[in-house]
């Protein structure tokens, strides 16, 4: 009896190979969603438990995924973490009103925010504890917050230097810690009370004071 050959099989029935040359389309693409929720979760379960009490498994529950959803991505915490606050940089647009004292002021005040009302800011006294024990977790969220944070401060600094409103050799960094640091201070140790914009105010003219040439 004749064999009827099914095209696109090999003899006994198995499916014939690909033709050299021939790309075979890729399997499932990876879903950029759970990616997403994952990531979120990871912070959030970081702000609330810090780095040594975030657990995998809780990150796949809080994201609604499989714990092995999250490994085949991530293999390890430290991986996951890194990953996650690598996500937390943000978009800034400069002020320049034309006003060095009313820039500084919007300055602070995207400070005073970023640090008690946004998920990076309530992550930033976890990493800071355990910074320590997790100097690059630490560093990676320093170079994605408080560096930007500060520059957002030090160039308009360094704008009112260049327009001949602040002294020439005005020291850039001190002067950036000298607003920024009672704003931070104030919002980690004050308990609930939050930085007022009067103070905020006092704060950009107290150090103006001492800085401006006129």
């Amino acid at each position: 009896m004749a064999v009827t050959h099914v095209r696109g099989a090999a003899p006994g029935g198995r499916p014939a190979p690909a033709p050299s040359g021939v790309v075979r389309p890729p399997g499932r693409p990876r879903d950029t969603r759970c990616d997403t929720a994952i990531i979120q979760a990871t912070l959030t379960e970081l702000a609330t438990s810090g780095f040594g009490g975030l657990s995998m498994e809780a990150v796949a529950a809080a994201a609604g995924v499989g714990k092995g959803t999250v490994y085949r991505r991530w293999p390890t915490k430290g991986a996951l973490v890194a990953d996650a606050l690598a996500t937390l940089a943000e978009p800034y647009e400069p002020h320049d009103t034309g006003s060095l004292r009313d820039d500084l002021v919007a300055a602070l005040n995207s400070v005073r925010r970023h640090s008690i009302q946004t998920l990076s800011g309530r992550i930033m006294p976890r990493l800071l504890a355990e910074k320590e024990t997790h100097p690059e977790l630490f560093e990676t969220y320093r170079q994605q917050v408080i560096v930007p944070s500060r520059e957002r401060v030090a160039s308009v600094l360094r704008r009112g230097v260049a327009e001949g409103e602040l002294l020439a050799d005005l020291d850039i960094d001190l002067v950036t810690d000298m607003l920024v640091g009672p704003v931070s201070y104030r919002q980690y140790t004050s308990g609930s009370h939050e930085v007022s914009g009067t103070r905020i105010g006092q704060i950009v003219d107290t150090v103006l004071g001492g800085i401006r040439l006129c």
